[in-house]
């Protein structure tokens, strides 16, 4: 049996698969070429649980998109998918960044999803 959070992130990334982009749990080497996401931290509130049965947890995931810099047209619209393949969640929001930090120099759109976990 797994916990509701694994089943939670496992359904994620079966939502993300079908974008044929990369997912993975942990930032990859740098020979691994962009576009690939991240589905990274989280961040959990237990607070609306009346502390009998099961837990209800307010969850802030991140994921993260690392899209190459030559096209900006093709970023928004991988935004735009990758936003449809989540689904409807309580809330979704995103940042994107020109990140030019370390080796890689890329577009880097920050998904921060909220959402009730049971």
């Amino acid at each position: 049996m797994n916990s509701p959070m694994t089943e939670f992130l496992s359904d994620l990334k079966k939502r993300l698969l079908p974008l044929n982009v990369p997912v993975y749990f942990s930032l990859p080497e740098l020979d691994v070429q962009e576009p690939f996401l991240v589905i990274g931290g989280h961040l959990d509130d237990d607070s609306k649980t009346a502390k009998i049965g099961a837990a209800i947890v307010d969850t802030d995931l991140q994921i993260d998109l690392f899209y190459p810099l030559d096209d900006r047209a093709a970023l928004e619209d991988m935004i735009y998918q990758v936003k449809s393949r989540i689904g409807r969640r309580k809330s979704i929001t995103s940042n994107t960044v020109t990140d030019r930090t370390g080796a890689r120099h890329v577009y880097h759109t920050i998904f921060t999803i909220n959402e009730i976990v049971i």
